[in-house]
């Protein structure tokens, strides 16, 4: 089955919530998705990694800090931030403004999944 094309408004459809962090899905689809953080000033998330999930970060809007590997990275609007699994990442609006994040987040797919997907869009199956 193919994917729905989607549009949507990033300054429509993104929240800024005190607690917690918001965290607005835009799209999934297999082992690929998206979603838009909205940093109220000071809002931090916290350093954490992903084993298995590469992920980007575009700035819609706002500035504040990305946090690579415990180095303090300024990122505002305009910037591209590529975070590798397995990077200590996180994030700290340092500004007095609202800061808008988009993430788009890739699975690592390993062989025994990648074998089971074509499988079963070989079959007819239904994905998992």
């Amino acid at each position: 089955m193919n994917p729905r094309a989607q549009v949507m408004n990033s300054p429509i459809v993104a929240r800024y919530d005190e607690l917690p962090l918001t965290n607005v899905p835009l799209f999934q689809h297999e082992d690929f998705s998206g979603c838009l953080l909205g940093f109220l000033p000071g809002q931090v998330l916290p350093r954490h990694t992903h084993e298995h999930e590469h992920e980007v970060f575009d700035v819609l809007e706002g500035s504040g800090v990305v946090w690579l590997d415990g180095e303090p990275v300024q990122a505002q609007a305009g910037s591209v931030i590529f975070v590798p699994a397995g990077v200590e990442h996180g994030f700290e609006n340092t500004s007095s403004e609202r800061w808008l994040i988009r993430a788009t987040i890739h699975q690592r797919v390993y062989a025994r999944r990648a074998l089971q997907r074509a499988l079963e869009k070989r079959l007819g199956g239904a994905p998992r």
